[in-house]
C-alpha cells in the first residue's frame, strides 16, 4: 500500500513543479502496487512482453495508477515514478484525454512529466535522471523539434 503521507507530500509538489492546478487528494485515482508481470498483463494484454520495462503508468481508461510493487517508496529515486504519474493525473484533470491525443502531444505530455521528475530528483540530491530516450523517439519518422536536452536537465532554482 502506498503511504498516504507520501501521496500528501508528492501531490502538491507535482502541482508546484508542473504548474498545473492542485487537486484534492480524494480526487486522485486509486494507486495500485503490482508485480511487473501483472502490470504487463493488465496494460498490454495482447502482448505483455511489450510492457515489461514499465515502472508505473497512469491508466486513463480505468482511472488508476499502477506502480511496481518492488519500488522502495521511501527512496526518492523510486518514488519519483509516482510523482511522474501524479503529474499525468494533473495534466488529465486540466486537459482531459487530449494529453494523449496523438504522438506529438503525448511526447509533450511525457516531456513535462519527466522534467518535473528530474527536478524532483535534483532537489532530493539524486543523481538519477530519467526520460532521455524521448530524445531519440519520433512521430511519423520526424524527430520532434520541441524536445531539447535542456528540458530534461533543467537547472533547479533554489529559493
Amino acid at each position: 500500500m502506498v503511504p498516504a503521507d507520501l501521496v500528501a507530500y508528492l501531490l502538491p509538489l507535482a502541482a508546484k513543479l508542473s504548474g498545473y492546478p492542485a487537486i484534492p487528494q480524494q480526487d486522485l485515482p486509486p494507486i495500485r502496487q503490482l508485480p511487473v508481470a501483472e502490470i504487463s498483463r493488465e496494460i498490454c494484454p495482447e502482448d505483455p512482453s511489450h510492457c515489461e520495462g514499465m515502472v508505473a503508468i497512469f491508466d486513463t481508461d480505468r482511472y488508476q495508477i499502477l506502480i511496481r510493487d518492488n519500488l522502495d517508496l521511501d527512496n526518492p529515486s523510486d518514488n519519483s515514478f509516482l510523482l511522474h504519474e501524479l503529474v499525468h493525473v494533473l495534466q488529465y484533470k486540466a486537459k482531459g484525454e487530449a494529453i494523449f491525443a496523438d504522438c506529438p502531444t503525448t511526447m509533450k505530455t511525457e516531456t513535462e512529466a519527466y522534467r518535473v521528475q528530474n527536478r524532483y530528483l535534483g532537489q532530493e540530491g539524486q543523481f538519477l535522471r530519467v526520460g532521455d530516450a524521448l530524445a531519440f523517439m519520433t512521430c511519423a519518422g520526424k524527430q520532434d523539434t520541441f524536445f531539447t536536452k535542456e528540458v530534461m536537465i533543467e537547472p533547479i532554482i533554489k529559493k
